[in-house]
């Protein structure tokens, strides 16, 4: 009777946990960020990597070097998206646009780098 027991609560403690895994991996994260700096990737063949910021608010970044933005990125919770040729000329992405990006993992560098296809242009500073 104690193995039937002990039997069914592994049961149910497994199916849980494989409950748990399959919510957290279809939620995807919506973040906002102004594009301070884009560049054509070495690492990922054909893609390009946008870094943003969550605002620009009291925030210089007119000639400003790549290690300088980067640098307020890792202060300021910024990240880098990586996306494909085919969504950077499809959206037409450009410094000064905000965009919204929607991903369901993040590198661990820091500022963490970002993939997704998925990404909206919310407005331009042109």
């Amino acid at each position: 009777m104690i193995r039937v027991v002990a039997f069914m609560l592994v049961i149910v403690m497994l199916g849980a946990c494989g409950e748990q895994n399959n919510e957290s991996a279809s939620e995807e994260i919506r973040e906002e960020g102004v594009i301070v700096h884009i560049e054509k990737s070495d690492t990922f063949e054909g893609d390009y990597l946008l870094l943003t910021l969550p605002s620009l608010e009291n925030t210089n970044v007119l000639n400003k070097t790549r290690e300088e933005l980067i640098k307020l990125a890792q202060e300021n919770n910024g990240a880098f998206y990586v996306v494909t040729e085919e969504k950077y000329e499809e959206l037409n992405l450009a410094v000064g646009k905000t965009i919204v990006g929607y991903y369901d993992g993040e590198g661990e560098s820091d500022p963490p780098v970002r993939f997704t296809d998925k990404i909206e242009v919310k407005s331009s500073s042109d």
